[in-house]
């Protein structure tokens, strides 16, 4: 997911190195769509494998808004992780249910 999602942080660099603001804001746009949309996807499919992709993907997402200065990227990381934590709190009981 990352490797799909890091085509378009090279695509702002580039257009940002050419000095092309229109192109850099169009891209970086879609960096944003990228790793959110796939983020909430794998969230929704919730298993546990599927969550700790999607920290990687967060993480991914911080250090290169980091990077790249996108502020809305960090806000919807912060959501977006407030979601996993509220999925694996409703699984907890279940899971120490079927331990018992």
């Amino acid at each position: 997911m990352t490797i799909t999602c890091s085509k378009w942080e090279k695509l702002v660099e580039k257009a940002e190195r050419e000095g092309n603001k229109e192109k850099a804001l169009e891209f970086r746009e879609k960096l944003v769509e990228c790793i959110v949309y796939t983020a909430q996807e794998l969230i929704a499919r919730g298993r546990s494998r599927n969550l700790d992709e999607t920290e990687e993907l967060l993480k991914y997402g911080e250090d290169v808004g980091n990077k790249l200065g996108i502020n809305e990227l960090l806000f919807h990381i912060n959501l977006l992780r407030k979601r996993i934590e509220e999925k694996r709190a409703r699984r907890r009981p279940k899971e120490t249910e079927v331990k018992q």
